[in-house]
């Protein structure tokens, strides 16, 4: 019987490392840490499109719209925002500059612009024509 105990030892020593060393891996990333914890080209995408998606929250006085419509807005573009700025973005993001700089990328291809009477303008020529 102690013989069996002895050696479950190691089993269970390895079994914990794992378990220990899973946690972390999947401890979660923050666009405050990068620099202290760089962030994988996926995870980083997807913290910006959080960040994308908490515009939101004053969606009527930011670009016109409800916040429902705001998130379907923001849904619509998500994927092919992702696909466009992942080529451009390293591996892995180690410093602020450069999530700020896929962040502002991200944030400008995913995040509506103002709408009137139901069309998206983006500049003031076209706000001077639909807004009327």
């Amino acid at each position: 019987m102690m013989h069996r105990a002895i050696l479950c030892l190691p089993v269970l020593a390895v079994a914990l490392v794992g378990l220990s060393f899973g946690a972390w891996a999947q401890a979660p990333y923050s666009l405050k840490t990068v620099e202290v914890q760089p962030i994988p080209r996926a995870e980083i995408l997807q913290l910006w499109r959080e960040v994308a998606l908490q515009q939101c929250a004053d969606a009527r006085k930011r670009f016109n719209l409800s916040r429902e419509e705001c998130l379907q807005e923001i849904a619509k573009r998500a994927d092919a925002c992702t696909a466009a700025q992942a080529p451009s973005t390293p591996a892995m993001v180690s410093s602020m500059a450069v999530s700020k700089d896929v962040g502002r990328k991200y944030l400008h291809c995913a995040v509506p612009f103002y709408f009137c009477k139901g069309m998206e303008v983006k500049t003031e020529k076209e706000a001077r024509e639909q807004c009327r």
